[in-house]
């Protein structure tokens, strides 16, 4: 991902501005790299990182590229950017969210233009002993040129971010709770003095946080951040059944030294391509294979259609037969909704759970289910003297008479031939992934006049009314 991410701060000498920065460099002679660190603030505990002649560097040899991390970006060009996304973050563009210094986090403010670059914004605090107020602010902006792009990884940005944020908040509460304990009797003197004890002097972020290493963690953090941003959304043209990407081969393991071990398994659910936390792991794997979301379409027949329009817009579906196949099936309609909402759904249970709690749900053959009704769906999945699978669907309710556009992209994608299950399965996360976009940024809207304006922009049209306030409600 060609992007700067920045840790920024406000000092309370010099103001706003850019305290840590990482970058991806490919074709660059970093040895030939020349620094440039603001005079003023050379000697500023608080403004200074990994000071102005060294960097820390980590690189990815599947794309040869190199994150390379700072305490100004290393690229002249953009130094100044940084310098007004850094002020823009700390003074003005601040969320509302983030109001104290160990509650929830800001959230993302979006700013910037095509001149100065596009700007997501997390802004937070940290708690200190000695400043104003007991509290630092403290930003963390990702710079980049690519509005769309930027956007699009929103949702992958926003856990990262708030993850490292909550992380630095929990080093620093650790340090303000041990000062508290020290010094204790001087709180209530300098909250009615109103001033630190020493306004001249300022704690670096080493001293916050207790962390001697806590800049070679942000790089980390902030590497990787870089590296899987770029595979969050990619594009390619697949003829055939594909193969598996290098970066999800046994080389993903030998790349990054300071990226966490997990890396792998945590990209691979975040873009719904590895293992996800469910029930399902004890079936066969040729089990799994057999019984995919076509089989299960030649099962049902002509009520698939009617399956899929239940599990796209909430209506409770209660499953009846054996282990293996219920789940399985399970584990294919899942695949209709967004990731957040999977706990929705479940694999295997031993009694009937209302729909506030399970939309989805697999029972053994002789549990007690509900009658179908509008708004339960029973689905008994039997076994005929050829061992085939007969599939007996029972529901009271109607399909409207204009499908929604997201279920007549579904149906068509099922039908097309030249895609194998393998690129379907892609080809829907795709489509759920958009279409859990559009909610969230009508979620984003704060007028129905603002509500009606975008849904026109994104082409939501009355049909799709039913899926959105479902999605709406779990999102």
């Amino acid at each position: 991902m060609n992007a700067i991410i920045a840790l920024c701060h406000f000092c309370e000498a010099h103001g706003p501005g850019p305290l840590f920065c990482t970058q991806t460099l490919r074709e660059t002679n970093i040895h030939q790299l020349d620094i440039h660190f603001d005079s003023e603030r050379k000697g500023c505990p608080a403004c200074n990182s990994v000071g102005n002649s060294m960097g820390m560097v980590s690189e990815d040899p599947d794309s040869n590229a190199h994150f390379v991390s700072s305490q100004v970006p290393v690229i002249s060009e953009t130094i100044e950017l940084v310098k007004k996304a850094a002020f823009r973050s700390i003074s003005s563009e601040v969320s509302s969210c983030s109001s104290t210094a160990s509650g929830s986090d800001g959230g993302l403010v979006f700013f910037g233009d095509a001149h100065r670059g596009h700007v997501l914004s997390h802004t937070f605090q940290l708690m200190d002993w000695e400043a104003r107020g007991f509290s630092k602010l403290f930003s963390i902006v990702i710079l980049m040129k690519d509005k769309m792009f930027l956007l699009n990884i929103q949702p992958f940005l926003a856990d990262a971010l708030g993850k490292i944020s909550k992380e630095l908040q929990g080093y620093a509460k650790t340090v303000y709770e041990e000062d508290l304990k020290a010094q204790g009797s001087q709180r209530a003197q300098r909250i009615t003095q109103g001033y630190a004890n020493n306004p001249t002097t300022t704690r670096s972020l080493v001293e916050l946080t207790g962390k001697e290493s806590i800049f070679a963690y942000l790089h980390a953090h902030f590497s990787f951040v870089l590296w899987a941003g770029a595979r969050y959304l990619t594009e390619s043209i697949t003829l055939g059944s594909p193969s598996v990407p290098p970066w999800l081969g046994r080389d993903t393991e030998e790349g990054f030294a300071l990226v966490q071990n997990d890396k792998e398994g945590y990209l691979m659910r975040r873009m719904g391509l590895g293992k996800l936390e469910d029930d399902s792991g004890h079936i066969d794997e040729h089990i799994k294979a057999k019984y995919s979301l076509r089989m299960f379409r030649q099962i049902l027949k002509s009520d698939f259609l009617s399956v899929c329009f239940c599990v796209l817009t909430g209506i409770q579906i209660v499953i009846r037969g054996p282990i293996a196949k219920g789940t399985c099936l399970v584990r294919n309609l899942k695949k209709l909704l967004p990731e957040p909402m999977y706990k929705l759904a479940r694999s295997h249970a031993e009694s009937y759970k209302a729909a506030n709690e399970c939309r989805i749900i697999n029972l053994s053959q002789d549990a007690v289910a509900p009658n179908p009704s509008a708004g339960i769906m029973r689905i008994d999945l039997v076994d005929d003297r050829d061992r085939d699978t007969v599939a007996v669907c029972v529901w009271e309710g109607a399909l409207p008479s204009k499908l929604p556009t997201l279920l007549q992209k579904i149906l068509k994608a099922v039908d097309e031939d030249l895609f194998t299950d393998l690129v379907l399965d892609k080809h829907l996360r795709a489509m759920i992934e958009e279409w859990k976009n559009k909610v969230v940024c009508i979620r984003k809207m704060s007028s129905n006049q603002d509500v009606a304006k975008i849904k026109k922009i994104m082409g939501i049209q009355q049909q799709d009314q039913v899926i959105i306030t479902y999605w709406y409600s779990h999102l």
